[in-house]
C-alpha cells in the first residue's frame, strides 16, 4: 500500500471511529438487497414495471424481457466505462470515502447542514469528460460550485499545468474539515483551493475583486444555476473564450418530464439557456446530463468556404 493510500485509508478508519459505523449492533445489512437507482427516468421505469410484473405473477416472458433491458442498461454503463480512461487512485479512493459514509447519519447527528447523498459523486465517466475538456482548452483557473467530496475538484486539478489552480466552494462546515484532510493526502491536492460559505455570496464577492476563471463547473443548488451562467457571461466572472459546464442539467427527467406544478430548476433553468441567443450550447448525456456553454462568438465565427476536393 502507497504512503498516499495509508494516509487516506486513516481518514476513512477515524471517521469510521467518530461515528461507531463499523457497530454491527446499530448497521446489519445482511440479506437486504441494494436498490436499484439510475438517473434515467425510463430506466427506473422498467425497473418498477418488473417489480410490478414479478409481484403479479406476469407471463415469464414479459419477466424476463424486462430483465433483459435492465441487463442491457448495465452492459452499457459498463462498456462506458470500459472505453474510458481509469479514475486515478486518489479519485477511486474519493469514491470509496463517499460511499462508506452513512449520509443519513450524519444529518441526524446534525455535523451536515443538508441532506447528502452518495450519487451526488461526480463519478469517473463525468470525472474524465471534465479532464479531457480542461486539457483540451488548457485551462488554467478553474472554479468548481460545489465540493461535496471533492471528487470533480480532484479530477479537474489534476488536468492542470504545475501552476493550475482549481477554486472549490461548498457551505458545509462538515465538508470543509473532510477535504481538508482528503486533498492534503492527494498528489494534486496542493492546487485546490478551498472556501467555505454560501456559494453565490463568494462568487459575487469574486466578481467585485476581479477574478476570472478560464473553466466553470456548477453542481450546486439548482435554483441559483441561472444566476451562475448570469455571472458568468454578463459580469465578467469567465474569462476570454472560457467554458461554463452544468451538471445534473437532466436532473432525473425533471428537466423534461410533463409537470402538474411549479416547474423543476432544472426545467427553468434549461428554457433560460435554450432561450439566450448568446450563448452556444450543447446537452451532453454524460450521467444525469452535462450542458455545456460558450459564448456564441468564440464558437461560431466567419470560416472561409471549403473548396471543391477539400475536405473529402
Amino acid at each position: 500500500m502507497s504512503v498516499f493510500e495509508q494516509k487516506y485509508f486513516t481518514i476513512v478508519d477515524n471517521l469510521r471511529k467518530q461515528r461507531d459505523i463499523m457497530s454491527s449492533n446499530q448497521h446489519n445489512h445482511s440479506g437486504t438487497e441494494v436498490p436499484f437507482d439510475h438517473f434515467d427516468p425510463a430506466v427506473m421505469q422498467i425497473y418498477k414495471v418488473l417489480q410490478v410484473a414479478k409481484r403479479t405473477g406476469a407471463d415469464p416472458e414479459v419477466t424476463e424481457g424486462l430483465q433483459t433491458a435492465l441487463q442491457y442498461v448495465r452492459m452499457r454503463d459498463d462498456y462506458t466505462l470500459k472505453c474510458t480512461s481509469a479514475e486515478s487512485d486518489a479519485c477511486r479512493q474519493v469514491a470509496t470515502l463517499t460511499q462508506s459514509l452513512d449520509w443519513d447519519d450524519l444529518k441526524k447527528e446534525g455535523k451536515t447542514l443538508f441532506g447528502l447523498e452518495t450519487r451526488m459523486l461526480t463519478g469517473a465517466s463525468e470525472g474524465q469528460f471534465l479532464k479531457s475538456f480542461l486539457s483540451a482548452q488548457r485551462a488554467r483557473r478553474v472554479l468548481d460550485v460545489g465540493t461535496f467530496t471533492g471528487y470533480s475538484a480532484l479530477a479537474m486539478a489534476e488536468a492542470l499545468p504545475e501552476d493550475g489552480v482549481v477554486v472549490t466552494l461548498d457551505r458545509d462546515p462538515f465538508l470543509e474539515r473532510l477535504n481538508m484532510e482528503t486533498f492534503a493526502a492527494c498528489p494534486q491536492g496542493s492546487k485546490i483551493q478551498i472556501r467555505t460559505g454560501p456559494a453565490l455570496e463568494t462568487v459575487r464577492k469574486m466578481v467585485t475583486a476581479g477574478e476570472k476563471f478560464d473553466f466553470i463547473f456548477i453542481d450546486a443548488t439548482k435554483s441559483e444555476y441561472v444566476d451562475y451562467v448570469k455571472i458568468a457571461f454578463d459580469e465578467g466572472l469567465l474569462a476570454e473564450n472560457g467554458t461554463v459546464v452544468a451538471d445534473n442539467a437532466y436532473r432525473d427527467g425533471a428537466g423534461y418530464l410533463p409537470s402538474k406544478g411549479t416547474p423543476d430548476a432544472a426545467r427553468v433553468f434549461g428554457e433560460f439557456v435554450a432561450n439566450n441567443a448568446n450563448l452556444h450550447k450543447v446537452l451532453v448525456p454524460v450521467r444525469d446530463g452535462v450542458l455545456v456553454l460558450r459564448r456564441l462568438n468564440e464558437v461560431e465565427r466567419d470560416l472561409p468556404a471549403v473548396k471543391n476536393g477539400e475536405g473529402n
